[in-house]
């Protein structure tokens, strides 16, 4: 019995652990970066004090016995994952998409200490260098922010990182470990984790044996474990959600009456107890909210909380409070760092930030009114009400709800049929796709984002018996869904209060379920990310690939229930073979061409080089596009150098574009530095060539990337050029 007490509690409490103690390191980084305070020296000594902390905390977290074999299996399939994927880790380090930006920003603050970055101004001539309109300090993920203006005395210029801040404060604990290596296998540690706090989720509302086999099907899924092996903050986001569903099903469960024996974990009744159902909702609305220190679109989960807290109020649960102010409470607190060091990148993403705030603001205002108009009219049922809740209606509402999302699930799979969709032709991105579209022999059309396909990324890695069975589940949660509403206010008016009115308690699926099934229709129908791939897919990492993993393993379960009671044995042992080749089988096929695939090697060192050929004076102009996208972070981050670049508009014009360097340059050399030209490509080599220059050739490096395809599944690597030629410019004139 031992075994199995001690399998359950493995199970329930080591994803809320990890969650609570990388909440703690985010809390801390929002504290202590914008003051240069992000020392290992302070950080590590509260760590620990915070890591003491979490494992007090969780104790009160409810944990049920379970198959001594389950706990072990889900930790070696989870350690597994983690170690594949940190052994095949990506060395994404020169900046070209999200995960470099990740990883120039973790080793930012890990050595730096503080935000924002400076952009040693001075070097390039003080304020009078932004007048040139050729001159930039920006690059890709990272703003240049003015502070006066241009030309001005006492004019600065910060250089503010994209993304939130909460992923890079905890990959540059790794940075402090072990360098680049250390920094860039952290991912990985947080994805491992974040496969324990999904098996919790998995053992409340499957139970622990079905929750080994959900676990290793996640697992094995390649955009899991591409996001694990590069510095996203997906594994860290994948763990919130997670953690934050499994509280919530505690919570609910905790709070129903006794008699809810029918909404209740298999196992565990409910236990009508108020104080742990509040404790519980507050720490449930807590990961949901502070998991905006990791991703602006845990926005959308805490949204569409509110619906579900409006729920548990008319129940008269008493988890809703807390777990409202939990939310909201976690949420205000994620925004302020957002707001103070990431302003310019949530005013990039505003064109899909607005609508969520403003979604989110609709869902608690009617959230909020329905509860009010609901207990207002307490005791009493109208004309519309009473027709509602007759015997017909009774029978035909749960059909009507299963019905609508089965043909929500139809028009989804069939929108390449009948919808292309479309973004701004001018937006960044549409020229990504362009290019791609021109390169894989498509019609070139920029502006599509392949958004309606979006279904049938997520079946190129797990097969689509395992979406259609999925479906077939949120179909099922659908009606029943609507047949416990209406037998629930038939024994008590909607929001009676009392005992009488929580008879029939709320069912411990429904939270979950209503923020899974709401994210994913959400993020299928916009996903609002560049739509190459694998890339893309990361988009569906924290939620709709786990959601409809879990919901495919209901169907298993469901299937394996019935044939345990009504059919022999062998027809069972064929049932759960099915379902293990269902939910295993398509996800290893997908992942198998690029399971060992690792991608962006060689670029630590050839950083190391570029590094290593720069002196103490010198100061770093980018040339060419490449070298503008690429290189200006890395300079100023790993070279300690200052960094800076062109802006050209035809980079083959070399006449033209030395006459756009030389000003430039001298600025540089009248501010006492050497100036030193950074070209990436041959186009910019042959510009240097163009001033009288004599190149160095620092890095050939011939590295590799994911494939990049727009229509079909990636299944290898693509090679990456890496070059870098320097030349000290100080006698351009």
């Amino acid at each position: 019995m031992r075994g199995e007490r001690l399998s359950g509690v493995v199970l329930a409490r080591s994803g809320p652990l990890a969650a609570c103690f990388l909440a703690i390191a985010g809390l801390l980084a929002a504290l202590l970066v914008p003051f240069g305070g992000w020392l290992p020296g302070l950080v590590v000594p509260l760590l620990v004090a915070g890591l003491v902390f979490s494992v007090w905390v969780v104790r009160f977290v409810p944990a049920r016995t379970a198959p001594r074999w389950s706990a072990p299996a889900v930790i070696a399939i989870a350690a597994g994952h983690g170690v594949w994927a940190a052994l095949t880790h990506a060395e994404h380090v020169v900046l070209r998409r999200d995960a470099g930006s990740y990883a120039l920003y973790s080793q930012w603050i890990a050595t730096r200490h503080g935000l924002p970055i400076p952009s040693w101004l001075e070097a390039f001539g003080g304020s009078q260098a932004l007048t040139d309109p050729a001159f930039r300090l920006s690059s890709p993920a990272y703003y240049q922010v003015v502070h006066g203006s241009a030309g001005a005395a006492g004019t600065t210029v910060d250089i503010v990182p994209q993304f939130l801040l909460g992923a890079p404060a905890v990959y540059s604990l790794g940075w402090w470990a072990a360098g680049w290596n250390g920094l860039l296998i952290v991912p990985a540690i947080c994805s491992a984790l974040a496969l324990l706090g999904f098996a919790g989720l998995v053992t409340r509302l499957l139970g622990p044996r079905w929750a080994v086999l959900a676990t290793l099907s996640l697992a094995m899924i390649q955009p899991v474990l591409h996001a694990a092996r590069s510095t996203y903050s997906e594994p860290i986001a994948l763990l919130f959600v997670a953690v934050a569903a499994a509280l919530l099903v505690d919570a609910v469960v905790a709070g129903n009456p006794l008699r809810a024996n029918g909404f209740a974990i298999p196992g565990v009744h409910g236990t009508d107890d108020p104080r742990a159902g509040r404790w519980l909702g507050l720490a449930a609305g807590l990961a949901f909210g502070l998991a905006g220190l990791f991703r602006v679109d845990g926005l959308r989960e805490v949204s569409l909380l509110l619906p579900v807290v409006a729920v548990l109020a008319l129940r008269r649960h008493p988890a809703a409070r807390p777990l409202v102010t939990g939310a909201l409470g976690g949420t205000a607190i994620a925004v302020i760092p957002a707001v103070w060091l990431s302003r310019p990148y949530l005013g990039t993403i505003s064109a899909s930030l607005v609508p969520l705030i403003a979604g989110g603001v609709v869902l608690g205002l009617g959230s909020w009114a329905a509860v009010a108009i609901a207990r207002r009219r307490e005791g009493r049922t109208g004309a519309l009400y009473r027709r509602l809740t007759t015997d017909v209606w009774q029978n035909r509402w749960p059909w009507l709800l299963a019905g609508a999302v089965g043909l929500i699930g139809v028009g989804l799979a069939t929108r390449p049929l009948w919808m292309t969709t479309r973004q701004d032709p001018n937006d960044p991105g549409s020229r990504v796709v362009a290019g791609l579209q021109l390169e894989q022999g498509l019609t070139v059309d920029g502006g599509r984002t392949y958004a309606e396909h979006s279904l049938n990324w997520i079946s190129w890695y797990t097969g689509p018996a395992m979406l259609v069975a999925a479906w077939l589940v949120f179909m099922v949660l659908a009606a029943a869904t609507g047949r416990w509403w209406l037998n629930s206010t038939a024994r008590g008016t909607c929001g009676a209060g009392g005992t009488e009115g929580r008879t029939t308690g709320v069912p411990f699926w429904l939270g979950p379920a209503v923020i899974a099934f709401g994210s994913i229709l959400l993020t299928l129908y916009r996903p609002g990310i560049t739509p190459d791939h694998p890339w893309a897919d990361r988009r569906m990492v924290p939620v709709v690939i786990p959601a409809f993993v879990i919901a495919a393993t209901a169907a298993a379960a469901w299937v394996s229930r019935r044939a345990l009671h009504r059919w022999p044995a062998t027809a069972l042992t064929g049932v759960v073979a099915v379902a293990v080749v269902v939910m295993v089988l398509p996800p290893g096929l997908a992942t198998r061409p690029v399971a060992g695939q690792r991608t962006e090697t060689g670029e630590v060192a050839a950083v190391e080089a570029v590094c290593a050929a720069l002196g103490a004076n010198d100061v770093v102009l980018a040339l060419d596009n490449r070298a503008a996208n690429e290189w200006p972070q890395v300079v100023r981050g790993s070279c300690d150098r200052p960094a800076a670049s062109v802006r050209i508009t035809d980079i083959t014009d070399t006449a033209a574009v030395a006459a756009v360097v030389k000003p430039i340059v001298a600025r540089i050399t009248a501010a006492g530095n050497t100036p030193v030209l950074l070209a990436a490509t041959p186009e910019g080599e042959a510009v240097i060539q163009a001033l009288g220059l004599t190149s160095e050739p620092v890095v050939n490096l011939t590295s590799n990337e994911d494939q990049r395809y727009l229509t079909k599944v990636p299944d290898g690597e693509a090679p990456l050029p890496v070059q870098v030629w320097l030349a000290r410019a100080a006698g351009v004139s």
